[in-house]
């Protein structure tokens, strides 16, 4: 059995190619997450009842000439941070899993995902981790109030953590999305595993 990996899984010097452009086409309104190593990686990992991998997520803006997320994050020192945009190679500069997720029903509602979380610029993180507070916002919260917002559903809930509501990764994409690329199936599949 000979085993092909697309090119996107390529490293090119030290970079994979997936961090530093979109490894498969991407849309409007698609759930990005990655894995990093900072300062709350290790929190939001374990946060997650399924799939403990991913730390850190955004949706996209843009598809044209460079992919934009939108995404809140703030400083590890000070926590000091807001909602803001990113170009996809800053986003994944550093990480060290990535994942696309698309919404399985309309185009138009998830290209309103995007409307949504750019109506959220400049909302500042919430370094207390605080649902019950939405003038401020931590990443999965973020994405949550987005998705919900938008299709006027609860589709994305929370996990109960040490006695504590948080909205883990693994609960933004349970439910209404499908994975279009994983960047294990880099190191272990064939691009046809890819496409299933």
């Amino acid at each position: 059995m000979i085993l092909f990996l697309s090119p996107c899984c390529m490293a090119a010097g030290n970079i994979l190619s997936w961090q530093a452009a979109p490894p498969v086409d991407i849309c409007v309104g698609d759930v990005v997450v990655r894995k990093g190593h900072g300062t709350w990686t290790r929190y939001f990992i374990n946060c997650s009842s399924r799939e403990k991998r991913f730390s850190h997520v955004g949706i996209v803006v843009s598809n044209e000439t460079q992919c934009t997320i939108v995404h809140s994050d703030a400083n590890e020192w000070t926590g000091i941070g807001a909602v803001r945009l990113e170009s996809w190679h800053g986003f994944y500069a550093d990480a060290l899993e990535c994942a696309v997720f698309r919404y399985i029903g309309s185009e138009n509602v998830a290209k309103r995902f995007a409307t949504r979380g750019m109506e959220l610029l400049g909302v500042p993180f919430d370094s207390a981790f605080d649902m019950e507070n939405t003038n401020r916002l931590y990443c999965t919260e973020f994405v949550r109030i987005v998705i919900n917002d938008t299709l006027k559903t609860n589709l994305v809930g929370w996990t109960s953590v040490c006695d504590k509501r948080v909205v883990a990764l693994d609960d933004i994409y349970r439910r209404g999305f499908k994975r279009i690329f994983d960047s294990q199936w880099c190191d272990t599949n064939s691009v046809e595993k890819r496409q299933e």
